[in-house]
């Protein structure tokens, strides 16, 4: 029963971790556009800075992070059902 605990007790902190990580990610974004948006103002040179940027971050939001959605469902499914079968 200890160790049920200790698993799950680990994997929450590992998601919890990712979790913290993703929203310091998010405002570090925040941070670079407006750092972006103060260095080049609104124009044709930031709007094709963030054209150029864009395209290639929306294929890794696709791409990348669906794969990983999906990897992490699958690796969480698999986790809880041998944690169920090791209790019976």
């Amino acid at each position: 029963m200890t160790t049920q605990y200790q698993q799950t007790k680990t994997l929450a902190r590992s998601a919890g971790i990712v979790g913290t990580a993703v929203m310091a990610s998010r405002i570090l974004g925040l941070v670079r556009e407006q750092v972006f948006a103060g260095l080049f103002g609104a124009g044709p040179a930031y709007d094709a800075f963030v054209v150029a940027y864009r395209i290639p971050n929306l294929l890794r939001d696709l791409f990348a992070e669906g794969a990983l959605s999906a990897a992490f469902v699958t690796v969480f499914t698999d986790f809880k059902a041998r944690l169920g079968r090791e209790i019976t």
